[in-house]
């Protein structure tokens, strides 16, 4: 009984380790997330083997923890893409949800930290404000920094670029902050990327707030991921619409310097596979449509170009297009509106 009471409090103490307060494993990998869960239910089925007592902590985290990933579900039934998640596993995964009567609705109102998400009857909006650390956990973070996924009316429409799990790892560019829609400065990454290693470098702070004015949920994130390099600050606010299948953009580069260099930036929204585009006359508008021939219009304050990119699900690369708002500032602050909306 003493060596059961030791193996349960650092049984306890691991699990408490890897999951923070909202209930997230701290990869913030969706299917990491998921795999924990599963590790959980095993170690439970080992105290019904052996016939000792199931500590109330643990069946509380299965519950929360799956009341979580039930949030993190796009409306197409597919996981969210940040951090190298994949939807290899999305029928284990759903089954995994099944197996739990009672999944409680989630908000993140009130957290600073993780993949902030929104939804509604028609759609879901996930946003990457995942301050990164020097411990493990952080090891396998992507340079995705503010980058978002939208999906609305059971189609997924902005996404990240995937992973996959071929020969157990993830090809490095796929955590390239390029391969995120996010904002980029000088075509580098927001963290740096090194193999087996937590970030040597990444941004100290990374913050969020949320508000909700005039049927409006408003999610406001900042990092300082290229202070020390360019001496800026960038800013992502979204505007989601509670009544129509709308989002607003504003993104921000503001410098700390009063005269400051020419800075490129690329502003990148990656499509799902299937959606086609057409770009209007005035090159500031894009009409996209999707495989189930829902219509949608991306405006921008400034032109926008569609570039090829990749996906990656299911250990299967397809080609995809991108939208890109880019520039060269050297203002104290560069702001760049956007807006997507069905049609």
């Amino acid at each position: 009984n003493k060596n059961n009471l030791k193996f349960l409090k650092k049984t306890e103490a691991a699990l408490d380790a890897q999951v923070d307060s909202l209930g997230v494993h701290k990869s913030y990998n969706l299917l990491e997330h998921a795999k924990f869960i599963n590790n959980i239910n095993e170690i439970k089925n080992i105290f019904l083997y052996f016939g000792i007592k199931i500590p109330d902590k643990i069946n509380f985290l299965i519950l929360n923890m799956t009341s979580i990933l039930n949030q993190y579900i796009h409306d197409d039934g597919s996981i969210a893409l940040f951090n190298g998640a994949n939807n290899s596993y999305q029928k284990q995964i759903i089954e995994l949800l099944s197996q739990e009567e009672f999944l409680k609705s989630r908000t993140f109102k009130n957290v600073q930290n993780g993949i902030a998400f929104y939804y509604d009857k028609k759609k879901r909006v996930f946003y990457d404000v995942v301050q990164p650390t020097t411990y493990g956990f952080s090891k396998n973070l992507s340079a995705g920094t503010l980058s978002f996924e939208l999906s609305v009316l059971g189609e997924k429409i902005i996404t990240n670029c995937g992973a996959s799990e071929n020969s157990g790892k993830n090809p490095e560019y796929l955590r390239y902050s390029a391969a995120h829609s996010t904002i980029i400065l000088k075509n580098t990454n927001i963290s740096e990327i090194k193999e087996k290693n937590p970030h040597l470098k990444y941004p100290q702070k990374v913050s969020f707030n949320y508000e909700n004015i005039n049927d409006m949920s408003i999610f406001e994130g900042s990092h300082n991921g290229y202070m020390n390099k360019y001496k800026k600050i960038i800013k992502r606010k979204l505007i989601i619409s509670n009544n129509k299948n709308k989002v607003i953009g504003e993104d921000s580069i503001i410098s700390l310097k009063a005269k400051d260099e020419k800075i490129v930036y690329h502003i990148r929204f990656h499509l799902m596979p299937g959606i086609n585009t057409n770009v209007t006359n005035n090159k500031k508008n894009i009409i996209l449509k999707t495989k189930k021939n829902k219509i949608w219009l991306f405006k921008s304050n400034s032109e926008i170009t569609i570039e090829n990119s990749i996906y990656v699900n299911n250990n299967t690369t397809k080609e995809i297009q991108q939208i890109v708002i880019k520039g060269i500032t050297s203002k104290t602050k560069q702001t760049e509106k956007w807006s997507i909306e069905k049609i």
